[in-house]
């Protein structure tokens, strides 16, 4: 079975998080950990609200810059704490999955439904073309029907990184979302713990395990000609954010002190970049009960989007 039946798990994991939580009464499976997080080395400090046009399902952040991606407008808009304004800045020909920025040409890669399909825009001259990502380093999750095995390559040469372990899924099981800064590379996964950095420099690629500890295991099956997720399919981690030093996972998963305070939203853990070692964890402040769907972060500012709203924080590392 071919996994391009499976599209879209970046904004399906979006959709069932909106739905658990603005449907009254209903509340998704957790995976429940007995590790104690660890809130004494970082604080959040409210700066500023923005109103998106839509629900932002794919967002990118530079210094003093937001882009967000608003599927139900097909539309990139672009907001500029500086300035205050909100513009759009690409109206997608397709749907688009993710973006990325090449930081010393400003140029623009934007992912299809698909996320194999690249398109390069430069906003300068106002192009657009599908030559993809020629000449970037980026990492691609494709599927091996062969093999029935889904695999980690970088884009341009194809290049072979990983294999994800086989399940009989369609390679539902390895579905996550792409990070990077600089020269480090991650893919998290939505479902387990075993998130990869590829490190442009050494081109190795290794594993960072979070706190939760959650193996890999098959999450799907099999209905007719396509897969299903079953009731194993638990969102560990949602959404993620990158600087130079670490990288900050919107975690669902209950940890022991979360349970002792009654306290069900989800959490932001820290992890070094180059380690990989956890360093401490946030709770991100409720929000007109709308879920965080994207997180962003420069210098010390912390980018998150709940639904269409972008709420920018300060946030201190004590």
């Amino acid at each position: 079975m071919k996994r391009n039946i499976l599209l879209l798990s970046a904004l399906f994991c979006t959709a069932l998080i909106i739905m658990y939580i603005l449907v009254k009464g209903a509340e998704p499976d957790r995976i429940f950990t007995g590790f104690n997080r660890d809130y004494s080395h970082y604080t959040l400090q409210p700066i500023d609200t923005v109103q998106f046009p839509g629900r932002v399902s794919v967002m990118r952040v530079l210094p003093q810059e937001i882009y967000g991606y608003v599927y139900s407008k097909n539309t990139v808009y672009h907001y500029s704490p500086l300035t205050g304004k909100i513009d759009t800045f690409f109206e997608a020909p397709d749907m688009i999955t993710r973006i990325e920025v090449d930081t010393a040409t400003h140029i623009f890669y934007m992912a299809d439904k698909t996320g194999k399909k690249m398109y390069r825009y430069q906003p300068s001259r106002k192009m657009l073309d599908s030559a993809g990502a020629e000449g970037q380093t980026l990492l691609i999750s494709d599927y091996d029907d062969k093999k029935q095995q889904a695999v980690l390559k970088l884009s341009g040469s194809g290049k072979e990184l990983h294999r994800f372990p086989h399940f009989e899924d369609g390679g539902l099981s390895a579905d996550g979302f792409f990070a990077r800064k600089g020269g480090y590379h991650f893919y998290i996964p939505f479902y387990n713990s075993n998130i990869l950095r590829y490190d442009e420099t050494s081109g190795q690629i290794t594993t960072l395990t979070t706190i939760d500890k959650t193996p890999a295991t098959n999450i799907a099956v099999p209905t007719g000609k396509i897969y299903m997720l079953s009731s194993k399919a638990i969102i560990a981690n949602s959404t993620a954010a990158v600087d130079e030093k670490n990288l900050y996972v919107l975690s669902y998963v209950l940890s022991a002190d979360a349970v002792a305070d009654g306290y069900r939203g989800p959490a932001v853990d820290v992890y070094d970049n180059m380690s990989g070692a956890y360093k401490g964890s946030f709770r991100l402040p409720g929000f007109r009960n709308r879920p965080v769907l994207q997180l962003g972060k420069w210098n010390d500012t912390l980018v998150a989007a709940y639904d269409y709203s972008i709420l920018l924080f300060k946030l201190n590392e004590l």
